[in-house]
This record gives C-alpha cells, structure tokens and sequence, in this order.
C-alpha cells in the first residue's frame, strides 16, 4: 500500500504544484523506514529459522558420519574400554576422526540447537557430542590408558573360559605356549595401534601377562581330562566323514569321531520351493601338535542344494569347522 501513497503524492504534485504534500512525504518516509525495518527482521527471522532446520537435518544424521567416533568417545569417558587387540585398533581408528566431528561442530554450530534435544538419548545432543569432540585430545588419551588397563583383563578371561567350558582358539593357543614372548608381543602390538595418541605405555604394564600365561599349560591339561562330547548327537553316517577329514586336514587335523543328530532340515524360499536339505552334528579332531588333548567342534554344518524332482545332492561339509574349538578328551 506505501507504493500506492507515494503514487498518489506524485500525481497531486502534478495536477497542484501548490498543494502542500509534506505531511504525505513524512508520513511516507517514515512508514517506508519502518516497513523496511520489519521486513528485515521477518527474513531475517525466517533465514534462522530455516538455517536452524538444515542444521537440525544435518545432526540428525550425525551417526552416519561420526557414529563410531561418537561411540568410541563416549566408551572412553565412561571407563567402559575393550581391551581385545581387534578391538582397541577399530576403536582408536574411531577416537582419531573425533577431531573432524569437532571441525563440524563449529561449523554447524550444533550447540545451537540443543534444545531440540533434551529428552533423548545422550548420544544425540548435540551439546554433549561437541563438548567430547571439543575435548578429543584428552579423550584419547584416557582411551589409551583405559584400553591398556582393560587388555590385562582379557587374557584371564580365556583362561576362564579354557577352565569352565573348554573353549580355545588356535590365536590363544599360539600365544599361550610362550608367556614371554606373548607379554613383549601384546606390549609391542599395542604400543602401535595407539602411537598416533602420543600416550606412551610402558611395556613393564603388560607384564602380568607373562604370570597368566604360564597357568596356561595346568589349566589345558586339567580341561584335555574332560569329556564334552555331546551324547545326544549319536548318529553315525559314515558318507560326511570325507568331506570332514578333507576340511580338518588343511591344518594337520584327523578326524577322530564324527556324530550328527539324526535330523535333516529342508531350507524353503517364500513360494515354498526347496532350497537345500541340512543337518548339524559334531566332530572330535586330534591334531598331533597340540599334545595329549582333542578338539571339539560341536556345531558343524552339513548341507546339500535341491537338483529337483525330490532329489537333494548329498550332504557334506558346509560350516563349523573355525579358529574357535573345544578341548576334550579324545576317546571314541
């Protein structure tokens, strides 16, 4: 409506040159300053807000490209580490991209918006996440320290586990049948997954180890005396046998005695068309480098495709057979 007015101003100039306007041009001029100002402060006002909802859609996809980073940072300043070699490499790969997700945070300003969040997990604040990527160094460093503290836990934990179940793997079983080199290889292995720290951990703090693994040998002799044969599997198909051994003797193995539950499973896709027919058992391996014991492999998988017309190709070797075993007395 002030373009009309000042329309109008001009057209009375143009009929009376001696009408006196300037009561029309100072409420004009006045009016136009002040609609100019409010109009300013309504984009100015819809500019934030809509730079308030891209920033809220980047946050909310803040998981796709910092998940890991988000996680590792969080673990590491609630004390909850891992301390499994494997672990602490993808974990210190995640504590080191902390610092890009501290360059977003300033870029996004995501502090702003933490009011959207409030009531949810801790995980998707914004201010928490920025205030752990603003601190990224301090948080790598006590990721480290935990981390060391959390791998003198883990060989005890398979020692537990060789006492109460039987179960070893061929990585502890490497490992354990030197406690000396086992202590200098963990402190040397790890001082390399965590260099780019700059946290320095003596590799006197991983000498415990050495104590541990030398219980070793008493517990796999003690666990080699029992028998964790599984009675219920008893049936006895001597055509799998050759699909076993074959598989067992890539890594010095004999197959000693294999047993499978008697029962075949058919695998049906969604029309209801046979797949394949399966059946699960389990296999006693000896293999002469380990000792006086037996490995026990009690899940293994034996499957055969559908060729059509009711006819199955026959059952062999599928799955079971892995790094992780048994140790079990080896009686027939």
């Amino acid at each position: 409506m002030l373009d009309d007015v000042e329309t109008r101003i001009a057209r009375i100039k143009e009929r009376d040159k001696d009408w006196d306007t300037s009561s029309f041009e100072t409420f004009f001029s006045e009016s136009t300053a002040k609609w100019k100002n409010a109009s300013e402060a309504v984009n100015a006002a819809h500019g934030e807000m809509q730079l308030d909802l891209e920033r809220r859609a980047r946050f909310t996809t803040i998981g796709d490209r910092h998940g890991a980073a988000i996680q590792a940072g969080l673990m590491a300043r609630d004390g909850q580490v891992r301390g499994a070699l494997g672990h602490v490499r993808e974990d210190m790969g995640a504590i080191l991209a902390v610092s890009a997700l501290a360059k977003e945070c300033e870029d996004r300003q995501y502090p702003t918006i933490q009011k959207y969040y409030e009531d949810e997990g801790r995980a998707k604040q914004p201010k928490v996440v920025c205030e752990l990527a603003g601190n990224h160094q301090k948080i790598a460093e006590t990721y480290v320290s935990l981390a060391a503290k959390a791998r003198l836990k883990v060989d005890q934990e398979a020692l537990t586990a060789l006492e109460q179940d039987g179960a070893l793997s061929n990585v502890w079983l490497a490992r354990f049948k030197d406690p000396t080199a086992h202590a200098k290889q963990v402190a040397s292995e790890f001082a390399e997954l965590t260099a780019s720290a700059s946290v320095t951990i003596g590799a006197d703090h991983f000498k415990p180890l050495e104590a541990q693994a030398k219980k070793f040998k008493e517990v796999l002799t003690a666990a080699g005396r029992v028998d964790r044969f599984p009675k219920a599997w008893s049936t006895n198909d001597a055509k799998l046998n050759g699909s076993v051994s074959r598989q067992v003797k890539s890594f010095g193995g004999t197959l000693v005695k294999l047993r499978t539950s008697g029962t075949t499973m058919v695998e049906k896709n969604d029309l209801g068309i046979p797949l394949a027919q399966s059946t699960r058992g389990a296999a006693l391996v000896r293999v002469a480098s380990d000792g006086g014991f037996c490995r026990l492999y009690d899940d293994v998988g034996f499957s055969g495709t559908y060729k059509g017309g009711g006819a199955y190709a026959p059952l062999s070797y599928a799955s079971g057979i892995e790094d992780e075993f048994k140790v079990t007395v080896c009686s027939k």
